[in-house]
């Protein structure tokens, strides 16, 4: 027996097990529960004229679905493609096409990340419990594994955060691998009914800036609510009214302070830099190749910030980022009247 070809063997697989037990676990948080209607929900969109579309998302910044393992081959006018992942419909899906429960099936997507998942078959509550669900997947960013992720079995959206540094000017490659499912109670097909990426926001707490000098917590805002608007090539201010807003659900935002003032954003959100105008602390930590949010404070970013006592806008260096984790409702302001600029904490916003 050649026992050096075995040590080496045993070896081997010693460490791809070892690799494999390293990856980290991300547990997706969220879902409304196992008996959501999505027809009497579209139906009731449909009545309401104002409603923009069934399933419309103001903060979606889409994926790309690009490749899948296998396909359930469809049914009549019923087709369980790859595409049904981002048709913003809840009520198709995605079904994998082998045997069995669909163990190491996959499907692809482009996307600048993920962090939004419809587990299941969503046409129904019945269909939603009849076929199989995910209950974790090993996730993949170009070709390399980068952590499990633990679905709830339940219907609605799920939300959870990738652990990758997110180039918010690239979208990449992102495999996702069923490892362990839970069973439907009749069909053992395996569905997924809708992937995103979900984007924007507030803390809920944000306090807006109004045009008689007061200010109202972002999560109580109305449509009509009339808001402080900068023109900010004139500084004049002026009166705008809220025309829509929108709210969702993250998982983490960061903490941003001045000397003067602090604010609680998504790292998407734009502020207006000294130098640059509007740009997302995102997008400005991948242009100055930081890693961490602290090597980003570090550096001579300046913020535009308004002083409601003197009317008067400026700039002031941000002193920290930190990233905050935790379940948050998030809310921001996608139209106004007049204009589109308007302050939040006493930092110069816009529309977007």
């Amino acid at each position: 027996m050649n026992f050096k070809l075995l040590s080496t063997t045993f070896l081997g697989c010693f460490f791809f097990v070892h690799v494999q037990a390293q990856l980290p676990v991300v547990k997706a948080k969220g879902g409304d529960g196992v008996e959501i209607d999505w027809r009497s929900v579209q139906e009731a969109e449909d009545a309401d004229e104002k409603n923009p579309g069934f399933f419309y998302n103001d903060c979606a910044q889409g994926v790309t679905p690009i490749h899948a393992s296998s396909t359930l081959k469809g049914q009549g006018s019923k087709n369980y493609n790859i595409g049904n992942l981002s048709d913003d419909n809840p009520m198709t899906a995605w079904v994998e096409g082998v045997q069995g429960y669909g163990i190491g099936e996959s499907f692809e997507v482009k996307a600048i990340t993920v962090n939004v998942i419809y587990n299941g078959y969503q046409s129904s509550p019945q269909n939603w419990r009849y076929n199989s669900r995910v209950k974790r997947f090993k996730v993949y960013r170009h070709g390399e594994p980068i952590c499990y992720l633990d679905l709830t079995d339940e219907m609605g959206a799920q939300h959870f955060e990738l652990p990758h540094h997110i180039n918010w000017e690239t979208k990449e490659n992102f495999k996702f691998e069923i490892v362990d499912v839970y069973k439907g109670e009749k069909w053992e097909d395996v569905c997924i009914s809708h992937i995103d990426h979900v984007a924007c926001c507030f803390a809920p707490t944000t306090q807006i800036s109004l045009a008689n000098n007061t200010t109202k917590m972002v999560e109580g805002l109305t449509v009509g609510t009339t808001l402080l608007a900068i023109d900010l090539e004139t500084s004049q201010t002026f009166e705008s009214a809220v025309e829509l807003t929108t709210n969702q659900r993250h998982l983490s935002l960061l903490d941003v302070k001045t000397a003067s003032y602090q604010i609680s954003i998504t790292p998407d959100h734009p502020l207006y830099i000294k130098g640059q105008g509007f740009v997302s602390l995102a997008k400005l930590r991948n242009q100055k190749n930081k890693q961490t949010w602290k090597a980003l404070s570090q550096t001579e970013v300046q913020v535009m910030v308004f002083d409601e006592k003197t009317g008067k806008t400026s700039f002031e260096r941000i002193e920290s980022i930190q990233k905050i984790e935790g379940d948050f409702k998030t809310y921001t302001i996608l139209s106004i009247s007049k204009g589109s600029t308007y302050v939040a904490n006493g930092f110069v916003n816009k529309v977007y």
